[in-house]
């Protein structure tokens, strides 16, 4: 039971080789490693140390928005509480604010949730802007992306006139 755990040549090695021999306590010291470490990033995630949370602050702006793909490439942004048009994204543009819809979305269908439930485009108070989809509780915090994505988003908050 105690004996040491050889490895076979492999083809084409040189038959003059010595065999490769694990010693038994470096085998169960790096077992116990891997387990050391699934725990620690078990327990990281169930009990939240180490994680990036952000606090809530209060709310500056708000929209709620559905996005309805239309044939040819187009989306067209609703404004889900007046129900009017909000914005028409051309095909080929907006490749991050498709980008992000398209992972909220897919979470959505996973989920089997259909699109009655709006989007939330929230603007705080400490500047974030946040992309929320209150049916997955999934999120995208845009300006961590740059000013460019955020002024994609910022103008689908400003209302239309």
């Amino acid at each position: 039971m105690n004996a040491p755990i050889h490895f076979e040549q492999e083809p084409g090695a040189r038959p003059d080789a010595r065999p490769l021999i694990v010693p038994r306590p470096a085998l169960i010291m790096a077992a116990a490693l891997v387990v050391f470490v699934f725990g620690l990033a078990i327990s990281a995630r169930i009990f939240g140390f180490g994680a990036f949370r952000e606090v809530p602050t209060a709310v500056l702006a708000e929209r709620s928005l559905r996005f309805v793909d239309v044939p040819g490439g187009a989306i067209t942004v609703m404004d889900a509480t007046t129900n009017t048009v909000a914005a028409e994204l051309g095909p080929g543009t907006n490749n991050f604010l498709r980008g992000a819809m398209r992972a909220l979305t897919r979470e959505r269908r996973a989920a089997s949730i259909g699109p009655e439930v709006p989007f939330r485009l929230v603007r705080y108070v400490d500047g974030r802007l946040v992309l929320h989809d209150p049916a997955t509780k999934q999120s995208v915090t845009v300006t961590s992306f740059g000013p460019t994505q955020v002024e994609s988003f910022d103008r689908l908050l400003v209302q239309s006139k």
